[in-house]
């Protein structure tokens, strides 16, 4: 039988494990860190163009509701039905916690 020496210049199996093992968690750990950063940026980004500002129809919506709990006028003028400002309508219930209710031995 032959004996054969082993050849200094031949890669140890540890070491190339231990490399090899090292190479795929460094792989690992850019691959979640780009990941995050992508989430991060993506999230940024909606809340920017979506979140943060409104929709035109949305604003044009408030600004209606608004002008409308601001206004007075008739809702149902054939049953004496009147709209008044919200403000107007909180100090009045404020003072009479019962406003509509009928006045007793009026005429």
């Amino acid at each position: 039988m032959e004996h054969r020496e082993t050849d200094e210049r031949d890669p140890d199996a540890t070491t190339v494990a231990a490399v090899g093992i090292a190479g795929t968690i460094l792989l690992i750990v850019t691959v979640l860190a780009v990941q995050g950063l992508y989430e991060s940026a993506n999230r940024t980004e909606h809340e920017r163009k979506v979140v943060a500002t409104a929709p035109a129809e949305l604003r044009d919506l408030r600004a209606a509701q608004l002008a409308r709990l601001h206004a007075t006028g008739w809702v149902d003028k054939n049953n004496d039905v009147v709209a008044i400002p919200i403000e107007k309508a909180m100090e009045i219930l404020a003072a009479d916690p019962n406003p509509a209710a009928p006045v007793t031995g009026a005429k």
